[in-house]
């Protein structure tokens, strides 16, 4: 008994915590953006970066202010839509492919937390592993309505 119950808590423990610290992650990155920016004014570091992948990065995305401001407002609905556990396979599902993307141009220009994108992307898709039966379930909604609709029969 007691063993069903230590499964049953874990299980529920660990998408939680995982929504957590992804959520905590996201909105404190996209506030920076929003509020007082992330990534800093381009100046004349791109032509003393000499191919140095971190400022070069930097330079271009702090290039657009608009640009900055989407980046933090995605950052931060997805991580609202995560904490929320009603919308969290909504928000992990947002999540995903920012986390992706975050994490392949920290490793592509050498931004140094590599190590924090990777754990972020992990956590994401351990979440969305876990809600893989209703992820699955959107992609096949018709055969369940038709094999309703067959049980009850049409009515007129």
């Amino acid at each position: 008994m007691k063993q069903i119950r230590w499964k049953r808590v874990f299980a529920q423990s660990i998408p939680t915590t995982f929504r957590w610290f992804l959520a905590a992650n996201f909105l404190i990155y996209g506030v920076v953006k929003l509020v007082i920016g992330q990534f800093g004014v381009p100046s004349n570091e791109i032509a003393a970066a000499n191919g140095e992948g971190f400022v070069m990065a930097w330079t271009f995305f702090g290039y657009s202010r608009v640009y900055e401001i989407f980046i933090g407002l995605g950052e931060v609905v997805a991580a609202i839509l995560i904490l929320i556990p009603r919308t969290a396979t909504v928000g992990a599902i947002c999540y995903f492919p920012i986390t992706i993307n975050v994490m392949m141009v920290n490793y592509c220009f050498d931004i140094g937390v590599q190590d924090l994108s990777t754990v972020m992307t992990g956590m994401c898709a351990v979440l969305l592993w876990i809600d893989r039966h209703k992820l699955m379930g959107l992609l096949r909604p018709s055969s369940q309505k038709e094999k309703k609709i067959g049980k009850e029969g049409i009515s007129g």
